[in-house]
């Protein structure tokens, strides 16, 4: 059996340092920058993240694609 993953949607999110909890350990927060070309180049996403993050009070620390695929059984 044949099985096909067709991408249906991408979304950009950065994640952002939010300051430090109790412990000393640093705490984030993510924020959705929004819908994807699915085509896009990695290298265009984080361009796009990296100008985004300079906009924001508090420095990126990850930038992450989330990805929503169809898998399908060819016949």
């Amino acid at each position: 059996m044949s099985v096909t993953k067709n991408v249906t949607s991408l979304k950009l999110y950065l994640e952002a340092e939010d300051g430090v909890n109790a412990l000393g350990a640093m705490q984030t927060k993510s924020a959705l920058i929004g819908s994807v070309v699915i085509d896009a180049e990695n290298a265009k996403c984080y361009a796009v993240a990296e100008a985004i993050g300079e906009l924001m009070a508090h420095p990126v620390v990850n930038v992450y694609v989330s990805e929503k695929a169809a898998l399908e059984k060819a016949e």
